[in-house]
């Protein structure tokens, strides 16, 4: 029984990975040094803003007194493709992510981010305040909305103590 929970566990939260990464001072460069600000039509089934540039969405969340929601993603991650297509066109998560959050996808692979971000697998998610320090994250597909509404509700919790 105790293995069929582990094996259960352990398929409910799949996820690309990747063991060939060393913890370098920076873990991937960009091969595009432009700031990349992604505007989504404004009919709120989308996420408002995602930033594609690290620097960026800190100055920005400085700004804004705003925490941050990283994704590391990848191009060729199928879990990825289905977190994007699935979990993240859900209304109740966009509408905290567009509230709450600076939203930032990166690709583990080509994008700039300190060494801080131990991204072993694909999709992985980091939840951070303006000033970078990093409060959690998780890693996989994770199907349930509610799963994101926990940690959104955490990191409320912790950005008012």
């Amino acid at each position: 029984m105790k293995k069929y929970l582990i094996l259960l566990l352990l398929l409910s939260f799949s996820s690309c990975s990747n063991n060939d990464k060393e913890g370098n001072e920076i873990l991937s460069k960009s091969n595009n040094n432009s700031t990349i600000i992604k505007i989504s039509n404004m009919n709120h089934n989308e996420i408002s803003e995602i930033y594609t540039n690290y620097e960026e969405a800190f100055k920005i969340a400085k700004i804004k007194n705003k925490a941050v929601f990283i994704l590391f993603s990848t191009k060729y991650c199928r879990w990825c493709t289905k977190l994007n297509e699935t979990t993240l066109k859900n209304p109740k998560i966009i509408k905290r992510l567009n509230k709450e959050f600076i939203v930032l996808f990166l690709d583990r692979d080509t994008d700039t981010y300190p060494s801080s971000y131990k991204v072993k697998a694909v999709p992985a998610i980091y939840f951070t305040d303006k000033n970078e320090e990093i409060f959690t994250s998780m890693v996989g597909y994770h199907k349930d909305p509610q799963d994101f509404i926990k940690w959104f509700n955490y990191i409320k919790i912790e950005l008012s103590q």
